[in-house]
């Protein structure tokens, strides 16, 4: 079931909503009652739904909806298709996927993901693999390639290294969905129709946000990552195993693996963040898939860790003088774009510092720029904006002062958390954090022209 509502738990502040997956563990009916075995007088039978674990936030009362009926929904339309007809006396025969891209799901497996395509020739299913080389004459198998501009193709054997196409008209079929990465992250209730509609169907919304969705590899970011796929080989071995098999699940756009203690035992952290900065929800299938792949191809008894990075918002304050044959208007635009590309997600690990003399540096080779006075280097991170008073403490810190700008931002890789041991229902190790300016909140990079008075 999903619980949504407005929540109850933020003190003076109001109209934030949020909705949590709960699984229903029991349902009796009853009338309420006083104390455990006395009945309220008078009162009338009511429906108690038992939840397996405690909500994890408070709700007012009369905002809250608890919705039934809950189905997956992952993204991708369904097409069925004629690929072509089969030539027997060819070897290596392919056809192109007309839709396209083509959609993939995630999975448990080494890659993280696997397409929908499902092929038929003359009726028969056909298999994919990931190469044609160890097949078998007479394996029934083919292989997809997808090219740098997206365009799908299946391929065939040759005959010797899988088997060739039967000869026919129009007997290679496929049906496959097309539709794929960071689009179907929807946000939350954007989702009010279907495609088709059930006999019975009154209406359809998604009360949680859809996350996972990832755009498939680049060119760069392929290169990037094939090293890392053959230093790990798929077997899980040492903490750096976990971490760059992390990196290279489809999804993933960063990793980092530590070894740490919880308080009770020694387990692999294991830090992630999704391709572009998506959202990945611990009830996602991506965050499931991964935690499953690791299980199978690590040592089943090494206890693992997963969790989403913390991200650290950076703000930055200062005043630029440019040359005197430039003008603000042209120079500004150009500091902007570098210091939000120089600290973006693509350009960020997890775990890297920031130093103000790197913020100066990059500022400094924008053409047209003489110096540069940087007077706020600071940053808010998810654990200070979801605390009120330590994110007002923050927030005060933010002013120019004998503590400002800061030197140098520690951003920590994941480390045991001493609160859990006041309190045992805080996380016992926190995740890496990732530093990163935002485009999305213009005020957190403010750049001002240095006045000559003449």
């Amino acid at each position: 079931m999903i619980v949504s509502g407005e929540r109850a738990d933020l003190g003076a502040t109001s109209g934030v909503r949020a909705s949590e997956l709960v699984m229903l563990l029991g349902v009796r009916q009853d009338v309420a009652k006083i104390e455990k075995d006395l009945d309220l007088p008078g009162d009338k039978t009511h429906t108690f739904l038992k939840f397996a674990e405690p909500l994890k936030y408070q709700y007012k009362r009369d905002t809250v909806t608890i919705y039934g009926n809950v189905v997956k929904a992952t993204h991708g339309e369904t097409r069925p298709e004629v690929l072509g007809s089969g030539n027997g006396s060819q070897a290596f025969q392919q056809f192109p996927v007309r839709q396209i891209p083509l959609t993939y799901l995630a999975a448990p497996t080494a890659a993280g993901a696997a397409s929908t395509l499902e092929l038929r020739v003359n009726d028969i299913l056909w298999h994919e693999q990931d190469s044609l080389a160890d097949l078998k004459p007479s394996d029934r198998a083919y292989i997809i390639k997808i090219g740098d501009d997206g365009n799908t193709s299946v391929i065939f054997g040759n005959g010797e290294s899988g088997s060739r196409l039967p000869s026919g008209v129009e007997n290679v079929r496929a049906v496959y969905r097309s539709g794929i990465g960071n689009p179907g992250n929807v946000k939350a209730e954007q989702i009010s129709s279907l495609a088709t509609r059930p006999l019975g169907l009154k209406g359809v919304i998604n009360p949680l946000p859809a996350t996972g969705g990832a755009d498939r590899e680049n060119r760069d970011q392929a290169r990037k990552n094939a090293p890392l796929a053959v230093m790990s080989l798929d077997r899980l071995v040492s903490i750096q195993d976990y971490a760059d098999f992390a990196r290279t699940f489809a999804g993933i756009g960063k990793a980092s693996a530590r070894d740490l203690s919880d308080g009770r035992r020694r387990v692999v952290h294991l830090t992630i963040a999704g391709a572009d900065d998506i959202p990945i929800a611990k009830s996602s299938d991506l965050y499931r898939n991964l935690r499953q792949a690791l299980n199978q191809l690590g040592d089943p008894n090494q206890a693992i860790q997963v969790d989403t990075r913390e991200l650290m918002l950076l703000l930055i304050s200062g005043s630029v003088k440019v040359l005197p044959d430039y003008q603000w208007e042209s120079v500004e635009p150009k500091i902007r774009q570098a210091l939000l590309d120089n600290f973006s997600f693509g350009h960020r690990d997890l775990g890297e510092d920031v130093t103000l003399s790197e913020v100066i540096s990059i500022i400094q080779q924008v053409p047209g720029v003489d110096y540069a006075d940087v007077n706020i280097l600071g940053s808010i991170s998810e654990s200070e904006a979801e605390d009120p008073t330590l994110l007002v403490q923050t927030l005060k810190g933010l002013t120019p002062s004998a503590d400002q700008p800061q030197s140098r931002i520690t951003v920590n890789f994941a480390r045991p958390n001493p609160a859990s041991d006041q309190d045992p229902t805080k996380p016992s190790i926190l995740p890496a954090q990732l530093a990163i300016l935002t485009s999305k909140i213009p005020l957190t990079l403010n750049l001002n022209p240095v006045e000559v008075l003449l």
